[in-house]
């Protein structure tokens, strides 16, 4: 069976964006991508591949998933790696990795692998402009309190905080605050980092983070 080609699938409709005072950041929400796989590529499934220590996968230096899709036919493609990271994109240590933190890069591994065996939504991580003109323009307000905030983080650090944001507006997209009081919790950024953090976030998901944390004194 020859494998789909989805390149063009995505569309700027389907686009989301995190940020605010000092940059703006598109994704597709990860449920909007299999829906997409569904829809133009059916019968297939995405697939953890299991090694001698069960599904993650043991590094040097932390641990993996590896994430292949699989046809109901039986035919499977290539597996791809997906490191499970911590907030600054480094590798988080084998007996630190919780249950969240596999949920969080099956996730996020799904999508990656999806675009790179089937380009489904590649346009989004190489930075492409979509069908129907989309194009990802960083935006400059002036005079906000977190100017600059976004600015100080190094390039690692604004990739990983544009995964923490996706990973929020998921939470808010469930009306779970409480989870995603809990998931800044766990992922424990510097002051730095969660300033650079905060602009992405939409005006409606700071209330609610701010709210819940409220409760919590």
């Amino acid at each position: 069976m020859n494998i789909p080609n989805l390149a063009g699938v995505a569309t700027a409709d389907l686009v989301e964006k995190i940020g605010g005072s000092g940059f703006q950041a598109s994704y597709i929400n990860w449920s909007r991508t299999l829906h997409m796989l569904r829809e133009h590529a059916p019968g297939w499934l995405p697939e953890l591949v299991s090694g001698d220590s069960g599904i993650v996968h043991n590094a040097p230096v932390g641990a993996f998933l590896l994430i292949r899709f699989r046809h109901t036919d039986g035919t499977v493609t290539p597996e791809v790696p997906q490191a499970i990271m911590d907030a600054r994109n480094a590798a988080i240590p084998l007996a630190k990795i919780t249950a969240r933190d596999i949920t969080d890069t099956h996730r996020r591994g799904v999508c990656m692998a999806a675009a790179l065996t089937f380009g489904l939504a590649y346009e989004l991580w190489a930075k492409m402009p979509l069908e129907s003109g989309y194009a990802a323009e960083p935006e400059k307000p002036v005079g906000r309190p977190l100017d600059g905030a976004w600015e100080a983080l190094s390039e690692d650090e604004q990739a990983a905080a544009q995964e923490h944001a996706a990973i929020l507006a998921e939470y808010m997209a469930e009306d779970d605050a409480q989870g995603a009081v809990d998931y800044l919790d766990r992922i424990s950024l510097t002051n730095e980092q969660k300033a650079g953090l905060w602009t992405l976030l939409p005006s409606k998901t700071r209330s609610a983070i701010k709210k819940e944390l409220a409760s919590r004194k």
